[in-house]
């Protein structure tokens, strides 16, 4: 029988964030009705340091050991706090690459992944987000450390650059119907001056909030200290959006500039 269950692909370097990460995708995937898959790419470079072939051998084996019960570890974790389906893989080789093979092979809808909250390199520190935009065009979610996406936490969602909180996202009715309290729309805008008629028009009826930002150094600090405020936990940013201040849709840099400054977890939707 076919599992037509939604396909949820955590990026996982094993590292101790690694843990809020699976956590919000298992509280998404609860709300969407999906599977979950851990997937660790474990670089070369990490594994041979050793001239010698036997030496490089032992190594590579007693890697393998050390990535299979991280693992298993990460699955038991999960499984003892959540009904979702949870599986694991892990390969050794160039990180992007064998990500993007993964992805082509297995065709998952939902790709997550975390911040990066140290100077360590990790996912986003090699560039993974950027790849991913131009490489995936699934929806995207992006774990934040702080403003977690727990199974015990009610959801609180945003929508970033919309006046109404429509989206082809396909299971959009799951998550409104999930949330608490009233939906938020979070708006750039050039002047406030020309937006007075759309910021009227966003607010549709008493169950959505809207805000709108005047555009400057200091937006998305500012808007990110409001969602944190309205105890948003999942914001949903449409790439395709061709919103007054990006007609050209959501840039890769914008979504990277979004992801740094903030601080709640990001759905990158495709429409």
């Amino acid at each position: 029988m076919k599992n037509n269950k939604y396909k949820i692909t955590v990026l996982s370097d094993l590292s101790t964030s690694s843990s809020y990460i699976l956590k919000s995708a298992e509280r998404f995937a609860q709300i969407v009705g999906g599977d979950i898959e851990i997937f660790h790419v474990r670089k070369a470079t990490q594994v041979v340091n050793r001239e010698s072939q036997l030496s490089a051998v032992r190594e590579l084996k007693e890697n393998f050991v050390l990535v299979e019960d991280k693992l298993k570890e990460m699955k038991t974790a999960a499984d003892n706090v959540s009904e979702v389906k949870t599986t694991h893989s892990f390969v050794f080789g160039n990180l992007k690459n064998e990500i993007e093979k993964h992805l082509i092979e297995t065709k998952p809808d939902v790709v997550v992944l975390g911040k990066k909250i140290s100077k360590t390199p990790g996912f986003l520190g090699d560039g993974v987000l950027t790849f991913l935009l131009k490489k995936f065009p699934g929806v995207v979610l992006i774990a934040d450390h702080e403003n977690l996406l727990d199974v015990d936490t009610q959801l609180g969602l945003g929508f970033y650059n919309a006046t109404s909180t429509e989206s082809n996202f396909k299971h959009i009715d799951a998550l409104i119907s999930t949330s608490q309290g009233p939906l938020r729309t979070y708006n750039v805008a050039e002047k406030l001056a020309t937006v007075n008629n759309e910021k009227e028009h966003s607010i549709v009826n008493s169950n959505i909030v809207s805000y709108v930002f005047e555009k400057n150094d200091q937006t998305l600090r500012t808007m990110s200290n409001y969602m944190v405020k309205n105890k948003v936990n999942l914001l949903l940013v449409d790439r395709n959006s061709k919103s007054a201040i990006n007609r050209a849709g959501l840039s890769i840099s914008e979504a990277n500039n979004l992801v740094h400054n903030l601080k709640v977890p990001i759905l990158l939707t495709n429409g």
